[in-house]
């Protein structure tokens, strides 16, 4: 069971590389909601809480959206060991707002920022954990295959953004996410 969920997993990152893939109007508030419906079982018998604002649309890859939402929200539930409490926040702002070094060109972005009350990390491993195949030493009891966070990581990247993340041993995480906001061009109508 482990061998196929790594393979599926090499598979899904294998097919980030491929560039037919297209641009479309996503609503992240319909792909949040559709993801929490994949998560309802594990979310009632965790007795997980989640708060989350009201995402907007934006111009994205729906199926790889999808998986980066599927991945955080995973994540929160799954490297927890009290009942977990997940919080997701967005904000429109210029590159200027963004409070990391994340030499994105100039523009507008969405910060979305999943945070939660889980296990945490050393902020000196973060470098690691968007890294394929590396797993924390001290995760091991927790299931994985350590490519959720580096299929995170290849999502954003495919749509020119930038995530990163802070934490703390036993007080939760807290990803961010910027992904560009890309102005709708008003096509010409004869």
């Amino acid at each position: 069971e482990r061998m196929s969920d790594l393979i599926k997993s090499v598979l899904n990152y294998s097919r980030l590389s491929r560039n037919d893939q297209q641009f479309e109007k996503v609503d992240l508030q319909v792909m949040l909601d559709a993801v929490l419906v994949d998560f309802e079982l594990l979310i009632e018998e965790k007795q997980v809480e989640i708060k989350h604002d009201l995402l907007p649309v934006i111009t994205a890859i729906p199926l790889q959206i999808n998986q980066l939402f599927s991945n955080m929200i995973g994540n929160s539930i799954k490297f927890s060991e009290r009942a977990p409490k997940i919080a997701v926040r967005s904000r429109k702002l210029s590159v200027d707002e963004i409070p990391f070094d994340t030499n994105l060109p100039e523009g507008n972005y969405l910060e979305l920022v999943f945070s939660d009350n889980g296990i945490g990390f050393e902020q000196k491993y973060l470098s690691k954990i968007f890294t394929i195949f590396q797993r924390l030493n001290d995760r091991m009891s927790y299931s994985g295959t350590g490519i959720g966070l580096a299929l995170c990581k290849k999502i954003i990247e495919n749509h020119s953004g930038y995530i990163t993340a802070q934490s703390e041993p036993g007080k939760g995480a807290s990803f961010f996410i910027y992904l560009p906001i890309l102005e709708s061009k008003q096509e010409d109508t004869d």
